[in-house]
């Protein structure tokens, strides 16, 4: 069941990929970061933590892949990053929150829509702190190779 699951996660994120007309050549590489981060999000949960936890890591994993891909590559980050994180994306949970609150069912509608929100966000935080150390990283290594040459 699980090989179905990933091949199915491939497919979406190869299906995104299409959609914002990545270079088919990129596909592979797209798909290949939504399976990792789908990966990371279902084995955090195996090991017992909650879903906004788990889908902070593999966000932080989706942008940590993706700047690696983009430099290797040398294409922009955000080709790998958006079909990378539709997987995680609660549309379910989004759902489910309508549903509740069609239904009258307000205690479950609010819970469920605050932890819809808690999850965009942790997926949104997650992008921005793997992006950010990334830069970091990159600006402290082009200032500790460069010299400082002054005329006196």
């Amino acid at each position: 069941m699980l090989i179905v699951k990933i091949i199915a996660v491939l497919l979406i994120s190869a299906s995104v990929g299409i959609l914002y007309r990545i270079p088919r050549k990129l596909l592979l590489y797209v798909s290949f970061v939504g399976m990792m981060a789908w990966l990371i999000m279902y084995t955090t949960m195996i090991f017992g933590a909650n879903g906004i936890l788990a889908d902070f890591l593999a966000s932080v994993a989706v942008g940590v892949i993706a700047e690696i891909l983009a430099r290797i590559l040398r294409k922009p980050a955000t080709i790998f990053i958006i079909p990378g994180f539709i997987p995680l994306v609660p549309g379910g949970d989004a759902y489910m929150t309508m549903l509740y609150m069609v239904e009258g069912n307000y205690v479950y509608g609010v819970a469920k829509g605050m932890q819809t929100i808690l999850t965009a966000g942790a997926i949104a935080f997650g992008i921005f702190v793997s992006s950010t150390l990334f830069r970091l990283i990159k600006n402290y290594n082009l200032e500790s190779c460069s010299t400082d040459v002054r005329k006196s």
